[in-house]
């Protein structure tokens, strides 16, 4: 009778046995290293600021001929934007007023939505020296005052003839906490949207109109596209990173101001 065989495992068994073991904690590992990642990610594209330009036709009909690209946004398509924004994350809306802003009517409908449907601070940047009674008057009725603040070069208001309620009601930031010529002390465009009066969007304001930071239009794409699109300028370059008047009313450069304002 033949002595019986000694079956010895196969060390291809053995070692897919052993293989197994680590296999858990490995893939464990490398999914949190995966959603480290990941998280990085969605936090260097998070916008915390959206910085419009109105203008008195800021929120009429194109005229007939006109391009997309060329015509003013309509108050649906200004909501729109604000919608998208506030989805990446906005909690802030400020507009910079070329024109009274009693002649920016329909842009009232666009704040409150901002305050009542998102919680978004909004910032009325007013450009001009001049606060009309009719644009006192109209703030203090149609917004909700605690998530409003008025941007203004400091004391360009001093002539507004506000009653002592409208005082303590009405909070006023300064427009341009830096002086000019300085390295701005600010958060950066990427954590802003910038759009002006006709829907095009720019880095940033200091750069609007130079081509070379002309990020598109609105129309052109969802927003979280054109933050988070790479070939895209996020940044801009040092030798034109100085504060200038184009700078007034910027949220991420006031940002950090805020508490010195209060």
């Amino acid at each position: 009778m033949a002595p019986k065989k000694t079956v010895r495992p196969k060390e291809s068994s053995r070692k897919k046995t052993d293989s197994d073991l680590f296999l858990l904690p490995k893939t464990f590992k490398r999914r949190i290293k995966e959603c480290a990642q990941d998280k990085s990610s969605d936090d260097s594209h998070k916008v915390v600021f959206l910085w419009a330009c109105v203008n008195e036709s800021g929120l009429k009909q194109g005229i007939k001929g006109e391009s997309d690209a060329e015509r003013p946004l309509s108050r649906e398509e200004w909501l729109t934007v604000v919608d998208e924004a506030a989805s990446l994350g906005a909690n802030w809306l400020v507009l910079s007023f070329c024109v009274p802003l009693s002649e920016c009517g329909d842009m009232w409908d666009v704040c409150k939505w901002a305050q009542e449907t998102h919680e978004m601070m909004v910032g009325l940047h007013i450009k001009s020296e001049k606060l009309l009674r009719k644009d006192v008057a109209v703030i203090m009725k149609t917004l909700d005052l605690d998530k409003t603040r008025l941007l203004a070069r400091e004391g360009a208001l001093s002539q507004a003839r506000l009653r002592e309620d409208e005082k303590k009601a009405l909070i006023v930031w300064s427009a341009n906490p830096q002086e000019d010529g300085e390295r701005p002390n600010c958060q950066g465009p990427t954590r802003m949207i910038f759009v002006n009066s006709k829907g095009v969007l720019y880095t940033c304001g200091l750069v609007e109109g130079n081509k070379a930071y002309r990020m598109g239009h609105v129309f052109d794409a969802k927003l979280e596209r054109i933050v988070t699109d790479p070939n895209l300028p996020h940044h801009v370059e040092d030798d034109l990173h100085y504060v200038t008047p184009e700078c007034d009313g910027c949220p991420a450069l006031i940002a950090n101001y805020f508490f010195e304002n209060q």
